[in-house]
């Protein structure tokens, strides 16, 4: 057997690789550099964490956000796999335990910010540690025409040479433009890297622009119709997300804001209804997102147009991470372009004010064109792309092609009573819906109607240990809902 994929199977209990998983990880563990371009939900994290279980030294993580840090090192705690994250807010004997568990390996993986390399203790610290790995997560935060940029990555090429031995560099990101991928290449010093972009098309997911003149009653109808789903609506602004979340509450709709201009603790506190699946929508500016790991969001509404397709694409993007089919919605109006163009004026740097309009023009032709969306984004990313997908709204409307309808959401009886079934096992154990059984599991069990345990754990992705957990509550659905065809 294929020693990595025994590894995949006995640590992170995967059947099998993503496609380009393999090659990145059989890179790394050769010791070469690597920069990976792979779509939001296609595993990412585990070309760095795999690697991280093999290697005989620390994996260092360089990650942009303390909420993506916490996630990614409770999801290794969870996997058996010793991780830790650094960040400023931590009680300084907190930070120099890990440090020291860090040293004597106890520690695998290391996460820390990007402004951590500023920082003349840190860089001190890490030089005497065996570093074998260092991930730059979110790689495209190095490049100045992303729309994440984050100057404090720059120090990367900087902070290796400190380092006692350089160790294998790899970069990872899903939104990168040409442009980008050349900034990631150059500025975070990567040696003759292997590249592997494996394409930003998903399938999954059905793309649609609505031109609208009253955007809440457009919102309303659209949440009335994913009632019971997990969702995501993006506004431009901070005042926009407040005006809405208090909107839809007027209309008896469950939604949280978030945005960057609320506590730490409020936005924490939204977030976590939000991913317990008690509250079904959150309403949020583009602080909100990056690494949230949640399969089962079933659409993104953007209120507003994003400045960039890089943006859009990032954000659309957290929808259908578990595969099934999901919605990507934007409500466009021409007054979005006034709003882009007031944040590009606070832009100081010519080129980049040039640059930007140059993204605002890509994302205007996305809502006003009558070309496929698909092919839009894809083309503008660099990638090849057939003029009919059949999985958008202008394809739907302008196709040579009979037009198949729009694949939506399943709303069939059994698939809702199961939902209702795992958010009462989430209320009572107090673990998140989409850790229980994911949307997936919930879609194969509707489609299979197990009767018996040994049924349902012969179902790919459920297995015994979880059928052992929850099987009897479902199984018990199932059954009512035999006896009652």
């Amino acid at each position: 057997m294929d020693p990595l994929l025994s590894a995949l199977q006995s640590r992170f209990g995967l059947p099998s690789f993503r496609p380009g998983q393999h090659e990145l990880i059989s890179s790394i563990l050769a010791g070469r550099d690597v920069l990976g371009v792979l779509p939001t939900g296609t595993g990412k994290s585990l070309c760095y964490q795999l690697p991280a279980c093999l290697l005989p030294g620390l994996t260092l993580v360089i990650s942009p956000l303390i909420a993506l840090m916490k996630d990614q090192v409770s999801s290794c705690i969870r996997r058996g796999l010793p991780a830790a994250a650094l960040y400023a807010s931590q009680p300084f004997a907190e930070q120099k335990q890990i440090l020291r568990e860090a040293a004597a390996l106890r520690i695998r993986l290391l996460y820390v910010s990007p402004e951590r390399l500023q920082s003349a203790g840190f860089r001190q610290a890490l030089s005497a540690l065996p570093v074998s790995l260092l991930a730059i997560d979110e790689a495209h935060c190095i490049s100045a025409w992303g729309h994440d940029f984050r100057p404090a990555y720059l120090e990367i090429p900087d902070f290796t040479a400190l380092l006692r031995k350089r160790p294998v560099i790899a970069a990872f990101t899903a939104t990168a433009s040409p442009e980008v991928r050349r900034d990631i290449l150059q500025h975070t010093g990567l040696q003759h890297p292997f590249c592997l972009t494996t394409g930003f098309d998903r399938r999954n997911l059905f793309y649609e622009v609505r031109h609208v003149r009253d955007k809440r009653t457009s919102l309303l109808s659209l949440l009335k119709q994913y009632a019971g789903y997990t969702g995501i609506v993006y506004c431009l602004t901070r005042r926009t997300v407040d005006a809405v979340t208090r909107f839809l509450n007027g209309k008896h709709l469950s939604a949280v804001p978030y945005h960057a201009g609320m506590t730490d603790e409020a936005r924490a506190k939204a977030q976590d209804a939000w991913l317990s699946g008690s509250v079904p929508v959150i309403v949020a500016t583009n602080a909100f997102g990056m690494g949230i790991d949640k399969p089962d969001v079933r659409y993104v509404i953007h209120y507003n147009m994003p400045a960039s397709p890089e943006a859009y694409y990032q954000e659309a993007g957290r929808a259908g991470r578990d595969g099934l089919p999901s919605d990507c919605i934007l409500l466009y109006s021409p007054r979005d372009v006034t709003i882009c163009r007031f944040f590009i004026a606070g832009a100081h740097a010519p080129a980049l004010k040039e640059h930007m309009e140059y993204q605002l023009s890509a994302m205007r032709r996305y809502c006003t064109g009558d070309t496929c969306l698909r092919a839009t984004l894809l083309q503008y990313f660099g990638e090849h792309a057939l003029p009919f997908c059949g999985k958008c709204s202008v394809c739907l409307k302008t196709g040579p092609f009979p037009s198949p309808q729009k694949p939506g959401i399943e709303d069939h009886t059994l698939y809702r009573s199961l939902i209702g079934v795992r958010k009462r096992i989430s209320e009572r154990t107090g673990r998140q819906p989409y850790r229980i059984l994911s949307d997936r599991n919930l879609h194969d069990l509707a489609v299979r109607r197990p009767l018996k345990f040994s049924e349902m754990a012969a179902i790919e992705d459920i297995g015994l240990l979880k059928t052992i957990q929850y099987g009897a509550d479902f199984l018990k659905e199932i059954r009512a809902g035999q006896s009652r065809i």
